[in-house]
């Protein structure tokens, strides 16, 4: 016979993978990375045989009975042999080889069932096998392989068959039907015929029905999927009172049916692809309308029925995992999941003859869905992670697999016997409790959840739970329950932290997942916790963070004799809800007993704080749908009292305060004593990130804080101040140390404007200073508020690009203080000397200064574009008054020098007045003071308190000298020449001032309030008139 090269390839492989089996190598999925392992390398000598002997694998079947045998068809003989009795068999092991009937179709492994009627007794073994072309050949016992029975049932294509209960099994076509097969009646009216003879007797229809009771069908045009006996699952627990024998899984529908004595009676459907296709439609990546769902598989474990289902249109497919609890109250949808489709299968072959088969792992949260092909392990919270066996390099094929005696087994072409590989939770980390603990039924029903993979046991013991208990508490168990989880006393007894804290973090990942299939994570509401009232949520989340840094500081503790000190140091480390005791100890430890730096503990702090903010950040990353909180919180008095979470990295043990210690002053110290190049550049680089986790956590708290953009009071207002402040402090240190480009970019990323600033200002880089200006937008304001009180604001605003800016003239025209310089950039001058005018001066100095500017303007404005000179004339008249009013400032302060002068404060001329009048001033005489003051108003005629100060100096002029009475003078004029009143007069007349103007009315200087006690007085009056005659003939 001439062979091709791919037949010599194919058998060369052949030849390979039977040495392989011979030898009982153990091959890939016991390997460390597989999420499989070999369960047993021996396999007995003739299956092997028909292993390695059969050319077509697709002739070879194999299945599992709960009893714990398992048998392989090939042909016409069935191998069968106990697997349960002895652990990992490795011996040769004694099985039995079953004669098969004849069919056209050939023999399958899923149309044979063993069981032992009694149940104590699995030895005495019975055996029904049937043809897919409706003969049954039955053996009471298979240790009596040639004593068998043989009927013909005339029954449909037979695809499945189970046993139920007894000697009852139950068997299905494809079209849906089922049937009940008493088995010891095949044993009263079948002929028997010897093993030699082909001929098989036949029952009439009549006596079939007498002996199998009524068929039932379901609906029209489905395929039945699977069937399930809950009589023989002793793994399902006995709360359930629904009256239901057997589950039968279609394409479309989940039956759930009662096996009377002759009859089965369907009590309960579920329309699963209207319950799939609403479940998926509320899916984001659902859009499509036009897409069908078809039920692939069904497992069931207590009171948990997981089915696997395909979304699919006409090009391709989704993997849908409903899970349904099956309890007391019915059958329930308790969670809904799209799984991770790497089936390498096409969707003809999945819809019409499925060769893909799910199962739930025993005691792990974990699932099992393989084809003939591939193999995949979906575990971890949600069933989000995804472990593949490594099939392909071996060209292998899974012949059969199923529940046998509690362990989920597959049997492979190549490797034989393999089973998941068990996932290590720690279960005793949860398990060290008392009858009384509170936790109790929380620890019960997540244990359901966890370990015995019962999700719908879960939600039926938490249901019991919950109706136990107020409501209102919830919240409070959920976190009290979480901080249980963390701090397991259990960690303090042993050494393998590392280990024991990365199965706490799974664990508590899937507190998480558990919370949500109770249907409590949505309601989460407020909790109280550490003296206050916090969403729960963020509680919860805080919790996750401290394990996942606990986690991160064990991975790393072995390299690190710094955190193993900071560990020993610390009495709470192994409390997860303490950790950061151990990052105060972090970073007070780089001090030492001497009070000095140490160059490499620093170093190694602040790589063990970057350890501590990567770690949160990872954790955030991985859970950010958990962390965030729902939109519309219900209204009621704990939330309307309730309080963002601060930052436990920031805030706990005043964390904050040392970060800050440890990024300033111990970072400058331990630059002092750096003398490598490269160590003050990895320095500099460290902190710098460390800067970034702190600024962001700040950054994150505020966000959330002023979610609302409401600041009420200065309580609410000091986290933001303290938040600038601290910015400002942390990007300023690299500033000062001239690092110019971390510094930048770290006020850019946390928008720094005052420090961009005096970064741009030390660079002289004017450039990038217009381009942040441009860039921010509306925020221009505040930068450039803050640019303008910078140092070198004013030298930088009369460059040309700035004032080219229309945004920085905006601004400017904002601000009464730069408003003219906008207008004289702008050539509008006249407007210049009325914004220069009308601008608040602090100082005299710089009033003097705006006056000048004024009159400058205004005279640029006269020459260039000559409107009304009259009123020109008038403003410069009022400029040229109030630069006299600042000199007569200055002139009363010559006892200081000249710029302590121009920068006394500016005071009114109504108050400079009354300084002179009323306060002696021993640097000038009574006679300069009051001089002084006449001068100052005669600047102040248009001031409307002009009236009134003329009369104050006046008045107070004669109660200072009062006038002498004439009556008795010879020379009435003279008598009073010496008073002040008449000094002032004429000091009046010396300077050519305008007496009509400055000096009031006699009859207005009579009737003051200062001189009311003079009124009734004939010789003042007539001393007064004497000396107001004398004036006008002046």
């Amino acid at each position: 016979m001439n062979l091709s090269t791919n037949d010599l390839s194919f058998l060369s492989d052949r030849s390979r993978q039977r040495s392989m089996i011979s030898a009982g190598f153990q091959l890939s999925s016991s390997s460390v990375n597989s999420p499989f392992e070999q369960y047993s390398s021996k396999l007995p000598a003739s299956v092997r045989g028909a292993l390695n002997h059969t050319a077509d694998i697709s002739l070879l079947s194999a299945r599992f009975s709960r009893n714990g045998y398992c048998w392989l068809v090939s042909g016409q003989t069935a191998y069968v042999w106990l697997i349960s009795g002895s652990n990992r068999i490795t011996d040769a092991i004694i099985h039995q080889e079953l004669k098969l009937p004849e069919c056209a179709l050939g023999q399958q492994a899923n149309l044979i069932e063993l069981f032992s009627i009694n149940a104590d007794d699995d030895d005495y073994c019975s055996c029904l096998a049937l043809t897919c072309d409706g003969y049954a050949r039955y053996w009471r016992t298979i240790v009596r392989p040639n004593d068998y029975y043989d009927v013909k049932l005339e029954f449909d294509q037979i695809e499945l068959l189970c046993h139920f209960k007894d000697d009852i099994c139950i068997c299905g076509s494809y079209s849906g039907r089922l049937y009940t097969i008493p088995c010891n009646a095949l044993c009263n009216k079948a002929y028997i015929r010897p093993s030699s003879s082909s001929l098989l007797s036949s029952i009439g229809f009549g006596l079939k029905s007498m002996l199998f009771g009524t068929s039932r069908q379901m609906k029209d045009n489905e395929i039945l999927r699977c069937l399930h006996s809950l009589k023989t699952d002793t793994s399902t627990q006995t709360t359930i009172t629904m009256n239901v024998d057997l589950i039968s899984l279609t394409d479309q529908h989940l039956y759930f049916w009662y096996l009377a004595e002759n009859d089965i009676q369907l009590v309960h459907s579920i329309d699963l692809q209207e319950i799939f296709v609403h479940e998926a439609k509320k899916d984001q990546k659902s859009n499509e309308n036009h897409r069908d769902v078809s039920c692939i598989s069904l497992s069931v474990t207590q009171e948990t029925i997981y089915i696997l289902a395909v979304h699919h249109s006409t090009q391709d497919y989704r993997l849908m995992l409903g899970i349904f609890s099956l309890n007391h109250s019915g059958v329930q949808l308790v969670s809904f999941i799209f799984l991770t489709n790497h089936l390498n299968i096409r969707l003809d072959e999945i819809i019409v003859k499925p060769y893909v088969r799910i199962f739930a792992v025993p005691n792990q949260p974990a699932i099992l869905v393989h084809t003939k092909k591939d193999a995949f392990i979906y575990t971890g919270p949600d069933y989000s992670v995804l472990l593949r066996a490594n099939f392909s390099n071996l060209n292998e094929t899974v012949l059969g697999s199923g529940l046998c005696a509690q362990r989920l087994l597959i049997f492979c072409h190549v490797q034989g016997l393999i089973t998941p590989r068990a996932q290590d939770l720690m279960t005793a980390l949860l398990a060290k409790t008392t009858d009384n603990d509170p936790y109790q039924p929380m620890i019960n029903s997540f244990h359901a959840f966890l370990i015995r993979n019962d999700p719908g046991g879960a939600v039926e013991l938490f249901r019991r739970f919950i109706n136990t208990i107020d409501t209102s508490q919830l919240d409070d168990i959920i976190v009290h329950f979480g901080m249980f989880i963390i701090d397991d006393p259990s960690l303090q007894e042993t050494n393998d932290l590392t280990r024991q804290l990365a199965k706490k973090n799974d664990i508590y990942n899937y507190y998480f997942s558990f919370l949500k299939l109770i249907n409590v994570w949505n309601k989460l509401h407020v909790a109280h916790f550490n003296n206050g009232i916090y969403h729960t949520k963020q509680i919860l989340q805080q919790f996750g963070e401290k394990l996942q840094c606990a986690k991160a500081f064990a991975q790393t503790s072995q390299q690190s004799l710094y955190l193993q000190a900071a560990f020993r140091s610390t009495s709470r480390y192994n409390q997860i809800s303490h950790i950061s005791e151990v990052i105060t100890t972090i970073v007070l430890g780089v001090i030492e007993a001497s009070r000095t730096i140490e160059i490499q503990s620093y170093e190694e702090a602040t790589r063990l704080l970057l350890i501590a903010f990567d770690s949160i950040q990872k954790y955030r990353q991985e859970h950010e749908q958990e962390s965030a909180i729902s939109s519309n919180p219900i209204d009621d008095e704990d939330f309307s009292q309730s309080m963002i979470c601060q930052p436990w990295i920031l805030y706990e043990h005043n964390l904050n305060d040392l970060y800050m210690l440890h990024c300033t002053q111990h970072f400058e110290q331990a630059l002092e004593l750096c003398e490598s190049r490269e160590v003050r550049e990895r320095l500099l680089t460290m902190i710098s990130r460390l800067v970034y986790h702190i600024l962001d956590e700040y950054r994150l708290y505020i966000c959330d804080l002023y979610s609302d953009n409401e600041l009420n009071n200065d309580m609410e207002q000091r986290p933001w101040i303290n938040y600038k402040q601290t910015r400002s402090l942390l990007i300023k240190i690299f500033i000062k140390l001239k690092d110019f480009s971390k510094g930048k970019q770290l006020a850019e990323e946390f928008e720094d404007y005052q420090s961009l600033i005096e970064i741009c200002d030390e660079l002289k880089d004017i450039e990038q200073l217009r381009m942040y200006i441009e860039q921010y937008g509306d925020k221009f304001m505040i930068i450039f508020d803050e640019y303008l009180r910078s140092k070198s604001a004013l030298s930088v605003l009369f460059q040309k690009e700035y004032f080219d800016l229309k945004s920085v003239q905006r601004y400017l025209k904002s601000k009464p203080e730069f408003a003219w310089m906008v207008d004289i950039k702008n050539r509008d001058y006249e407007h210049a000397s009325l914004s220069s005018l009308q601008q608040v001066a602090e100082t005299i100095g710089k009033r003097q200064t705006l006056l000048a500017i004024s009159k400058f303007a205004l005279l640029a404005s006269s020459h260039n574009e000559i409107r009304n000179a009259e009123a020109i004339k008038l403003r410069l008249r009022f400029i040229e008054n109030e630069e006299n009013l600042c000199q007569q400032r200055l002139d009363l302060l010559s006892n200081l020098d000249e710029s302590e002068r121009l920068k006394q404060p500016l005071i009114s001329a109504k108050d400079m007045i009354k300084n002179l009048i009323l306060k002696k001033n021993t640097s000038q005489s009574l006679l300069q003071r009051y001089c002084s003051a006449l001068k100052i108003l005669s600047q102040m005629e248009t001031n409307p308190d002009f009236d009134q100060l003329r009369l104050f100096i006046f008045s107070q002029a004669i109660l200072v000298d009062p006038l002498k009475p004439i009556s008795n003078s010879v020379d009435p004029l003279s008598c009073n020449a010496k008073t002040l009143l008449s000094q002032l007069f004429d000091y009046i007349k010396h300077e050519n001032l305008d007496k009509y103007n400055i000096i009031p009315s006699r009859e207005k200087l009579q009737s003051s309030n200062e001189l009311i006690s003079f009124q009734n007085n004939h010789d003042f009056q007539e001393a007064l008139s004497a000396i107001y005659s004398s004036l006008l003939t002046r």
